[in-house]
C-alpha cells in the first residue's frame, strides 16, 4: 500500500524521481515497483512528470508486464491527452495489459481516439462480463448520459435468486475493483432491462426467493442520449444514488450518477477554460513536444493577428484626429479593455447556460433583452467614473474629453454585453465550438466598436 506521509511533498517527489531513474538505469525492477507503492501519494504525480517521454514509456513497460494494475492506476496522474500518446508507444500486448485494468469510461476515452486497428485489439481486452455494454456505449455523444456511464454493473437474468446472488458475491472472479455494487439489475430472456433492486435489500429477502418478485419501482431510467443537464435534473429529483441507462431496445449498457456527471462537467469546464484562454487541443503540459505545443497555441494566435489587425485598421481612418490629439491614443485601450471585460462577462454566462442546457442556441433574443438593461446601467456608471479621473487627470488640456469618454464607453460597454450574450448561442445555432470562437471574435468586434465610438465622437465634438 501507497503511504500516506505528506510531510515534504516537494522533497520526496525529487526523491521519488531519482529513484525511478536508478531503477531504470540499473533496470532493478522490483526496487522500482517497491518505490512507487511506498511513495507518498501526493508525491508521485510531480515526480512523475519530471519523466522524460522515453523514461515514461519504460517505467509503464516495466510496471504493465509486473504490475499492469498498479500501471493503470497511475495513468490517473496524466491527462486523457497523455495518456492516449503513452498507450501508442507502449507494444500492443503490454497497452492491453493495462487496458483490461482501467475504468470503463477510460477504456472509451481512449478507445475514441484510437485507429479503428488499434481499438479492435484493445477491444479485446474488454472485460468479457460487460463486453456488449462497453460496446453499445461508445456509439453516445460523450455529453451523454450513454458517454459517460459506468458499465462494470451487477446484471443478472429474471431467474436469479437471492441464493444466486450470495454464490455470486463469494466468487472471486466478480470481486472487481469498478464494479458497481449498489444494485442489482435484472434483464428478461430477450435481454431487456427489467429494474432494479438494492444489494442490501435483497439480504432481508427469503433465501431462495425470485429477486424479480422485490424490484424497486421508484428507480427511474435514463435514455443514453440524455443531455448533462436534463441527467442533473433527474438525478436532483430522485432518491437513488444512480440510475440505469437503457436504450430504445431495452438493452441496459450501464448506470450513471452524481459522481459520472461531476467528472463529465468538470471535463467540459476545463476545456472551456482552456479554449477560452487560447489553449486547444485539452490540457498542455511542459513535457509534450515542443512543436506539438506551436502548433496548437498558434491555432489560436495566427486568426487572431487577422481580428486584431481588421480592429486597429480603424484607428487608421481617423489618423488626422490622433494627430490633432495624441490623447486620444491614451483613451482608446482604455475603453476597449474595459467594454472587452465586460463582454467576457455575458460570454462566459451563456457559455455556461449552455453548457447546462438552461438555454437554447434560439433565446438569443432573450439574451439580448436580458443583457441590454446591465449594458446601460454598467455603461453609465463606470463611463461616470472614467469621466472623473478624465477631467481630474486631463481636463484643463481638453474640457470635452471626460464627456467623450463617458458617453463612449457607455457605447461600447453596451454593444460589448449584447454581443457577448448572443455570440455564443448564434456560434452554436451554426454548430461552431463558442468557447473556441468567442473569444476572439469578442475581442475584434469589442475593439472595433470602441476605437470607432471614441474617434467618431472626437471628430463630432472636437474637430
Amino acid at each position: 500500500m501507497m503511504s500516506h506521509n505528506t510531510k515534504n511533498p516537494s522533497s520526496d517527489a525529487e526523491q521519488l524521481y531519482s529513484d525511478i531513474l536508478t531503477c531504470l538505469k540499473g533496470m532493478d525492477i522490483q526496487h522500482l515497483i517497491q518505490c512507487i507503492k511506498n511513495a507518498d501519494l501526493v508525491s508521485i504525480s510531480p515526480a512523475f512528470r519530471q519523466l522524460t517521454e522515453h523514461e515514461r514509456v519504460l517505467t509503464f513497460g516495466i510496471l504493465a508486464n509486473n504490475e499492469p494494475q498498479l500501471a493503470a492506476n497511475l495513468l490517473d496522474h496524466y491527462s486523457d491527452a497523455e495518456v492516449r500518446a503513452l498507450l501508442t508507444q507502449l507494444p500492443k500486448t503490454t497497452t492491453q495489459e493495462i487496458f483490461t485494468f482501467l475504468r470503463s469510461a477510460d477504456r472509451r476515452m481512449i478507445l475514441r481516439h484510437f485507429t479503428q486497428e488499434e481499438g479492435e485489439h484493445l477491444e479485446s481486452a474488454f472485460p468479457k462480463v460487460w463486453i456488449e455494454e462497453e460496446k453499445a456505449a461508445l456509439s453516445y455523444d460523450i455529453h451523454s448520459a450513454g458517454g459517460i456511464c459506468k458499465n462494470e454493473i451487477l446484471k443478472l437474468n429474471s431467474s436469479a435468486t437471492v441464493s444466486h446472488i450470495t454464490s455470486i458475491l463469494a466468487d472471486d472472479e466478480q470481486n472487481y475493483e469498478h464494479q458497481e455494487w449498489r444494485y442489482v439489475y435484472l434483464y428478461n430472456d430477450n435481454g431487456s432491462y427489467l429494474g432494479a433492486i438494492k444489494l442490501k435489500d435483497i439480504f432481508s429477502l427469503p433465501y431462495n426467493s425470485h429477486v424479480k418478485d422485490y424490484l424497486d419501482d421508484s428507480v427511474p431510467v435514463a435514455s443514453p442520449e440524455l443531455s448533462l443537464f436534463s441527467l442533473k435534473s433527474i438525478l436532483d429529483t430522485t432518491p437513488h444514488s444512480i440510475i440505469p441507462v437503457v436504450d430504445r431496445r431495452g438493452f441496459q449498457i450501464g448506470v450513471v450518477g452524481f459522481k459520472q456527471l461531476n467528472e463529465a462537467l468538470y471535463r467540459e469546464s476545463k476545456t472551456q477554460l482552456l479554449e477560452q484562454s487560447g489553449v486547444f487541443g485539452g490540457d498542455e503540459f511542459r513535457t509534450m513536444p515542443t512543436v506539438k505545443r506551436n502548433i496548437r497555441r498558434l491555432t489560436f494566435l495566427l486568426p487572431s493577428v487577422l481580428l486584431s489587425y481588421a480592429a486597429v485598421s480603424i484607428i487608421a481612418q481617423f489618423e488626422s484626429i490622433i494627430a490633432q490629439y495624441a490623447l486620444l491614443a491614451a483613451i482608446l485601450p482604455l475603453v476597449a479593455n474595459l467594454s472587452g471585460a465586460a463582454g467576457n462577462q455575458a460570454v462566459a454566462v451563456s457559455i455556461r447556460e449552455l453548457s447546462l442546457g438552461s438555454i437554447t442556441p434560439r433565446g438569443v433574443l432573450f439574451v439580448v433583452l436580458k443583457e441590454l438593461p446591465i449594458g446601460i446601467i454598467n455603461g453609465f456608471i463606470i463611463g461616470f467614473i472614467l469621466s472623473i479621473l478624465a477631467f481630474i487627470t486631463h481636463g484643463s488640456e481638453l474640457l470635452a474629453l471626460p464627456v467623450l469618454v463617458s458617453v463612449a464607453y457607455m457605447i461600447s460597454s453596451t454593444f460589448a454585453v449584447v454581443i457577448g450574450g448572443g455570440l455564443p448561442l448564434i456560434l452554436k445555432r451554426m454548430n461552431l465550438d463558442p468557447a473556441m470562437l468567442s473569444s476572439p471574435l469578442l475581442t475584434t468586434l469589442t475593439d472595433a466598436i470602441s476605437f470607432f465610438s471614441v474617434l467618431y465622437l472626437a471628430k463630432l465634438f472636437l474637430l
